[in-house]
């Protein structure tokens, strides 16, 4: 525990004692009446481009604009005002630091350009935020055993940099679907901020602020409070997805489905979970690559003709995943000195979150071919293949040889704010990374040689 959680929870604790505990309460998710079914709107187009983005606070999000600007700088054609490949991107699922670039992105599009470095990346927010959970005004409802400091950093996303805009904005085709991941706190499950599972606990996702989903996937623990959302399964006529009532059936021939259908089903006994405990989205998943794995283990031998027809008419199937995860200093290796408690607990909880991205990783890309294969059976339009050619590009910080102050990019703490020259070196290795990297030049030579005619 850092000095400042101690003054934080000394303040707390002298306000409980004397009897001036608050009764503030969380916002409200409001519900949803009559449940409407759940238009999913399927990409048409040859190229399909999905973008992950991990968690890392600012550090996460400056990488990851980077990798962003390289895209929006890249023109698909030679064409005056062409579109530019982040125009492509369909999908972005983000986690934590990489949700408030997405949400941003998704939000204002190519606003981000020109207001997000001064909006988040280069700013102090960490201290903007301390001084707000140590004024006398918030102190008084922190007292309160319903409203924490992850509602303090929903206000503050609202004030500074969302607004009232809201859940179903980031689904509204005038942009890709952005997917916000949390973590369940008591599942222990990816909690995806999605049309689908809004509809499933009975939630109005068209008048759920973006500021709240984004503040749930960066709710570090023990710096900031869960984010909670009222279950009320059952109560708006949802039915439930064929693929839950699928999966509850396949403990033994597919375990991976029935995991995942548990879970859900686990929303629907509302009386046993009235109540949803968010953080952050990292510890179920760091990189955001959860959600299109969770796409291939529910649609896994499932007969879905629409999603069939957008594979069958793909012709290349685009993976840009952004993994910006902090690498453990390594002056403790040096020493034979018991290391701190706040190191112990680092190193306790960055280790296995290492292990499970890499092996998130291998398995999404190991399944990828064989579900476009799957999915991709019937007529080859051009007699050589069936199935879209696919291009994983990964951009990972700890390659970047890059430093700051003579240390990796990747040292630099998952904090809300920046040591001074870091943010445009992380800006610069993003660039760099995404413009040498072998698969985006295979793309970028397949897409130009089909313009001109040679593919």
């Amino acid at each position: 525990m850092n000095r400042f959680q101690q003054v934080y929870a000394i303040l707390t604790s002298l306000l409980l004692i004397s009897g001036c505990a608050s009764t503030a309460r969380f916002p409200d998710n409001p519900p949803l009446v009559v449940a409407k079914p759940i238009e999913t709107t399927y990409s048409t187009d040859s190229t399909i481009v999905l973008m992950t983005l991990s968690g890392g606070g600012n550090r996460a999000s400056a990488f990851a604009y980077g990798v962003m600007e390289a895209l929006h700088q890249t023109p698909l054609t030679t064409l005056p005002n062409a579109a530019s490949l982040l125009d492509k991107v369909d999908i972005i699922s983000a986690v934590s630091g990489g949700s408030i670039i997405a949400a941003y992105y998704g939000l204002y599009g190519e606003q981000l350009f020109k207001t997000f470095r001064n909006d988040f990346i280069e700013k102090n927010v960490r201290d903007e935020i301390r001084q707000r959970l140590l004024s006398l005004d918030n102190l008084s409802r922190l007292s309160s055993t319903t409203f924490g400091s992850g509602d303090i950093l929903d206000e503050y996303f609202r004030e500074k940099l969302f607004g009232e805009h809201t859940l179903s904005e980031l689904f509204d085709n005038q942009g890709p679907v952005v997917i916000i991941n949390a973590t369940d706190l008591f599942k222990g499950s990816r909690f995806g901020f999605t049309p689908e599972l809004f509809s499933l606990i009975c939630s109005d996702s068209d008048h759920f602020p973006v500021a709240r989903a984004v503040a749930a996937s960066s709710a570090v623990p023990l710096i900031f409070t869960p984010i909670v959302l009222n279950n009320r399964a059952g109560s708006c006529g949802y039915p439930i997805p064929e693929w839950v009532q699928i999966g509850l059936t396949e403990k033994h021939t597919n375990p991976r489905r029935y995991r995942l259908a548990k879970t859900w089903n686990r929303y629907l006994n509302q009386p046993a979970h009235p109540y949803i405990h968010l953080l952050d989205g990292g510890l179920a998943d760091n990189l955001g690559l959860r959600a299109m794995v969770d796409q291939i283990v529910i649609h896994d031998g499932l007969n879905d003709a629409k999603q069939r027809k957008v594979v069958e008419q793909a012709k290349r199937i685009v993976l840009i995943e952004i993994d910006a995860a902090a690498r453990l200093p390594s002056e403790w290796e040096k020493s034979p000195d018991h290391p701190p408690q706040s190191v112990i607990l680092d190193a306790a909880s960055t280790t296995p979150l290492s292990n499970y991205n890499f092996e998130t990783k291998a398995y999404l890309h190991s399944q990828m071919g064989p579900w476009l294969k799957e999915n991709g059976a019937g007529p080859c339009q051009d007699k050589t293949r069936c199935q879209p050619e696919l291009y994983i590009i990964e951009i990972n910080l700890e390659e970047s040889p890059g430093q700051i102050d003579g240390e990796p990019l990747s040292t630099i703490p998952t904090d809300f704010n920046l040591p001074k020259q870091a943010a445009q070196r992380l800006i610069d290795a993003g660039q760099q990374q995404l413009l040498n990297h072998p698969e985006f030049k295979r793309l970028l030579k397949d897409i130009y040689a089909e313009q001109v005619g040679f593919k």
